[in-house]
């Protein structure tokens, strides 16, 4: 009875020591932490319903409501000359009336017919954001349409989210204006917290490293990227950074051959951008690597993975510091990064 009291005894303690081995440390307690209740406002609902035989009189109300994202909206999208402009009435008039336009709008309206699920997940990755960084502001957070130019927005505080670029990879819309399958197979729902949060950070952290070589340029990403992981930390990896499965298994399984063509090509520290953006560009594939599973950004999926390392290895710095660190070179000495073969 001793025995099998001990051998159940190991078992359990293997149990707990194998669970703490997987425990993610971002994955925090903030229930503590108080933001404001997130309301998305619906600026496309509002613009689109608006009487077009009454523009003039409703645009008051849109500044009003939106302020200066209103007019640089307008002014982005709309009509060249903004809304002081003598065409605005009109620009926005056939904006509105479009044919295109107008279903593109049924469709957001049926897909989109509340924001319930992206207010639930803003609201928790803003309060791990105020847990980190208390003294920051948060955005607001409204959707919009942009004629299919721009998935996100940023602007005088406000985040903008273009719903016609969240319908889904099969939508009619983007086999007629010919997406890639690259671009289209992450034009989803599922995207859109990940997608929202990653471009809301890479506007309020802008490039600070010393240097303008490749590895000062995948560290940032890295560092955008782990800071994703902080106020996201129950998403996979696959939505954060719009890899497939079989392409994200394609990176862990060649990581160290990755690393090493950068290190025996003398890769990092290149600073000509047309060797740059081959590593850490949108596209189809990574060329170099000449595999149907290796997908572009691998140097931005590289860099992430150092500051990962870093911020292991180096459990005191916080992500404050590790936003305002300078030096590309400190954060990769000091990461202990070193994939295995």
């Amino acid at each position: 009875m001793k025995q099998l009291l001990r051998n159940v005894t190991l078992v359990c303690l293997g149990i707990i020591l194998l669970s703490s081995c997987h425990h993610n440390a971002l994955d925090i307690d903030v229930s503590k932490v108080t933001v404001a209740p997130l309301k998305v406002d619906r600026l496309e609902r509002d613009m689109f319903t608006m009487p077009v035989d009454s523009i003039n009189k409703y645009t008051p109300l849109m500044i009003k409501k939106y302020g200066a994202f209103y007019s640089n909206l307008v002014t982005s999208f709309i009509n060249d000359g903004g809304i002081m402009d003598s065409t605005y009435a009109q620009s926005l008039r056939h904006f509105i009336k479009d044919k295109d336009m107008r279903h593109a709008y049924d469709s957001c309206e049926k897909v989109y017919p509340n924001m319930t699920f992206l207010e639930s997940g803003l609201t928790d990755a803003f309060k791990h954001f105020k847990y980190y960084f208390p003294d920051s502001s948060l955005p607001r957070v409204v959707t919009v349409m942009t004629g299919f130019n721009y998935s996100l927005i940023y602007y005088n505080k406000t985040l903008a989210i273009s719903l016609e670029r969240y319908l889904g990879p099969k939508t009619s819309f983007y086999v007629m204006l010919q997406y890639p399958k690259y671009k289209s197979n992450y034009m989803s729902r599922d995207y859109m917290l990940a997608d929202a949060i990653y471009g809301w950070l890479e506007s309020i952290f802008k490039p600070n490293e010393d240097k303008n070589d490749l590895l000062a340029k995948i560290i940032h990403e890295g560092k955008i990227m782990y800071l994703v992981d902080a106020l996201l930390p129950n998403a996979d990896d696959t939505l954060k950074i719009k890899f497939s499965a079989k392409q994200l298994k394609w990176c862990k399984e060649n990581e160290f051959n990755i690393w090493a063509y950068f290190i025996q090509q003398k890769m990092i520290y290149s600073t000509d951008p047309t060797e740059i953006v081959k590593f850490t560009d949108d596209g189809p594939f990574t060329a170099v690597f000449n595999h149907d599973y290796a997908p572009a950004r691998t140097g931005n999926w590289i860099g992430w993975q150092i500051v990962r390392s870093y911020m292991k290895h180096n459990s005191s710095v916080t992500l404050v510091q590790l936003m305002d660190e300078k030096s590309a070179d400190n954060i990769l000495q000091r990461s202990g990064y070193k994939p295995s073969k």
